[in-house]
């Protein structure tokens, strides 16, 4: 932050390299920083709480196939691997407190994430392109994006 304007902000300069423009931006509201800037603000712990709320029967991932869901929201928003192998590993990692018969599984999820909707950032659903044929899996996925986004909302929250 480069300085506190007269309105109560800060200015901040933005300078990237390569064919960025640099900008001057100023903010009046407070500025938050926190987290882990490699997952999108969030903790690995804040992700892990998000996922053991959305997993689980009468939950939206209550099939394992469904963690494709996860996978297109935790891959563009929160830096998660690109590659479904190391992400159903990296999930893996985490321990989750979910019944076995719904964990990640690269078999289970391999096919819904090479789907062409994939390609396209979820946090701009508007925008996102589909196939008739995925139609349905678009639906089921676009609920797991917006409930896992809903519950990673809730982290910002203050606690009582």
């Amino acid at each position: 932050m480069d300085s506190q304007n007269g309105n109560g902000g800060f200015n901040i300069n933005v300078n990237c390299p390569g064919n960025f423009i640099a900008q001057s931006m100023t903010f009046t509201a407070p500025i938050y920083i926190s987290g882990d800037m490699q997952h999108g603000g969030f903790s690995e712990e804040q992700i892990k709480a998000a996922l053991e709320a959305v997993v689980g029967q009468d939950k939206v991932i209550n099939r394992q196939w469904k963690w494709a869901g996860a996978y297109w929201y935790l891959r563009w928003a929160c830096n998660y691997p690109v590659d479904i192998k190391e992400f159903c590993e990296k999930i893996d990692a985490m321990q989750l407190d979910i019944a076995s018969h719904l964990k990640c599984q690269y078999e289970s999820i391999r096919k819904i994430c090479k789907m062409s909707f994939m390609d396209y950032d979820p946090k701009k659903m508007d925008q996102v392109k589909y196939s008739r044929l995925e139609a349905d899996v678009f639906a089921e996925c676009r609920g797991v994006v917006q409930k896992l986004a809903e519950e990673l909302g809730k982290t910002y929250l203050p606690k009582e």
